[in-house]
């Protein structure tokens, strides 16, 4: 009888184990991902505005600002920590930037563009397309300086401040952190060194890897081989290699592409859909959907560009709304991806 009892009580124990675990597996699967990539040449997720969690905070100026709720928690974790390093410096760090979402970027683009002073030249140069700034994730983080009572928030000023910068890029990767713009890698990021200019990726450790490695985000994302449990690897990796297939397929007739993969099919949605299962994909090739844009490099190429269901956006300069599918092959005697198909709009 009371072995009887005991087998039971550990039934019950395993089952309410497998119901917990259950029950966090699916309660992860609902967040989103710490380590999304947007840059000048990835869109932002068509649904993380909807999902991402914002708290309201204040800005160095007193102005309301928004911030994801825990990179903010480890943000005032991190300040309170780095300040007592800054201390000797009588410094503290303020927020300046931080979450824009894609409609007040949007305004801001219009809003410059017709600046006499600015214009639309200068809007295309140094503000971030709608829709392709880091800012719109609410895990970007400008912040800016206090010392002797003073903001310091110049960007030439605060790039002088190196010894301060030091401290406080020494510790970014404690709390989950990066510097999103390294100096000399506008290479790979696409934009020049902001020592200001932070970033929440979630995983400490990962952190600390691309701290100490003193690698861009990108290159981390591009050295990532589990592609099927990284998604953001993925991504970066088809829209790499899309940049590469389209400079070989269109040459000079593209000054530049950009991409949104809205859809990567694992190997078993690939296998039971009839357009992709005749491909027969191997174990690490990729299926995908994809939006683009291409900006032609010359009036010329317009026609050429804007395919059936592209449009061409005559204040952007871009050939916009082009849907396809498309299939990322692995060779793996070169450890290399390329693009095996790139088929018409689904």
């Amino acid at each position: 009888m009371k072995k009887s009892k005991i087998l039971l009580g550990i039934i019950v124990l395993l089952v309410a184990v497998l119901l917990t675990t259950a029950c966090k597996v699916k309660e992860s699967a609902n967040e989103y991902d710490y380590l999304v990539l947007v840059n000048k040449y990835t869109q932002l997720p068509n649904d993380w505005e909807k999902n991402v969690k914002l708290v309201e905070t204040k800005n160095a100026w007193d102005e309301d600002i928004k911030v994801e709720k825990e990179a903010f928690e480890q943000y005032k974790k991190f300040k309170e920590d780095v300040e007592k390093d800054l201390k000797k410096f009588k410094t503290t760090i303020e927020l300046d930037s931080t979450y824009r979402s894609v409609k007040e970027q949007q305004e801001l683009w219009d809003e410059w563009s017709k600046d006499p002073e600015k214009g639309p030249d200068y809007v295309k140069k140094f503000v971030a397309v709608p829709g392709y700034s880091e800012h719109h994730t609410g895990l970007a983080i400008d912040i800016c300086l206090k010392k002797d009572g003073e903001l310091v928030y110049d960007n030439d000023k605060m790039i002088a401040e190196k010894e301060i910068f030091s401290k406080i890029h020494a510790k970014l990767a404690d709390y989950g952190f990066i510097l999103r713009y390294p100096k000399d890698r506008e290479d790979s990021t696409g934009y020049t060194y902001e020592p200001w200019h932070l970033r929440y990726i979630g995983d400490k450790d990962i952190a600390k890897e691309i701290m100490e490695k003193n690698i861009t985000f990108e290159e981390y994302l591009d050295s990532v081989e589990d592609l099927d449990n990284n998604h953001s690897a993925a991504i970066y990796r088809i829209e790499k290699t899309l940049q590469e297939y389209f400079k070989g397929t269109y040459g000079d007739k593209i000054k530049s592409s950009r991409f949104n993969i809205t859809k990567i099919y694992t190997k078993e949605e690939a296998d039971k859909d009839d357009t992709l299962k005749d491909l027969k994909l191997g174990e690490k090739d990729l299926a995908f959907e994809v939006e683009y844009q291409v900006q032609p490099s010359n009036d010329k190429n317009i026609k050429e560009l804007t395919v059936p269901d592209g449009e061409y956006n005559k204040e952007l300069g871009w050939v916009t709304n082009i849907q396809r599918l498309g299939v990322l092959k692995y060779d793996s005697k070169t450890n290399k991806y390329s693009i095996k198909e790139f088929g018409t709009g689904w």
